[in-house]
């Protein structure tokens, strides 16, 4: 049912966007309208990422593997978030303590998991800037499989115990926070479905999201 309602909310979503674009490209600029035609938009664009989370949410897209180089997938990602790392005076420091860390892996769902990690990061820093630390290594478990351990941290506040026991719950968001409240766990769930973890350190000045993905074995031979 929520699959459905997201799905069908959609298409009138996109006809109030365009009508919106129409009525600011025919509105004079010194307008009072204008402010809230902006308001508008923003507010339908909010609305539109909301659905499609849900909907990401209610019906997960298909998995579709191959080999992937977590390093190479990250250096491509961080490279896109670039500019908002300077608008926001947030430096980089992105290190590979092994050579070519592989995983079988959906590189889209990948990059969807890195993506929103990196987005919290940097929403905790939106205030001062401060350091995105991005790190990749080989680890083994008990078990003697290989793993690798990729670590998103930041330099921002911390995240309160209240908040980091229930972070990975659908729809949980702070008030200030202006998400879906899916994006984590959504995350989770992609993880969880490459037969990887994900979990949080958090202290005052600082939170870490590590990721734990399957190495190849091809990886060790």
């Amino acid at each position: 049912m929520t699959s459905i309602f997201a799905h069908e909310v959609r298409t009138p979503l996109n006809n109030l966007s365009t009508g919106l674009q129409l009525m600011a490209r025919n509105t004079p600029d010194d307008d009072p309208n204008q402010e809230l035609i902006i308001q508008s938009q923003e507010d339908l664009n909010r609305i539109t990422h909301l659905t499609e989370s849900t909907l990401d949410f209610a019906r997960p897209k298909e998995t579709k593997m191959e080999t992937v180089d977590i390093a190479v997938l990250l250096k491509r990602l961080l490279n896109r978030w670039h500019p908002r790392l300077a608008r926001l005076n947030v430096v980089p420091q992105f290190e590979v303590h092994d050579e070519n860390p592989i995983t079988n892996a959906d590189p889209r769902a990948l990059e969807q998991v890195f993506s929103n990690l990196i987005g919290n990061a940097l929403d905790a820093m939106s205030d001062k800037g401060g350091i995105l630390g991005i790190s990749i290594r080989a680890i083994d478990t008990r078990d003697g499989r290989g793993q690798i351990e990729i670590s998103i941290s930041d330099t921002g506040p911390g995240i309160p115990e209240d908040v980091r026991i229930r972070i990975f719950e659908p729809f949980f968001t702070t008030i200030n926070q202006q998400g879906t409240g899916l994006g984590l766990s959504i995350a989770k769930r992609i993880v969880t479905r490459h037969n990887g973890t994900i979990e949080i350190n958090s202290v005052p000045g600082g939170s870490v999201f590590l990721v734990n993905l399957p190495a190849c074995e091809a990886r060790h031979n």
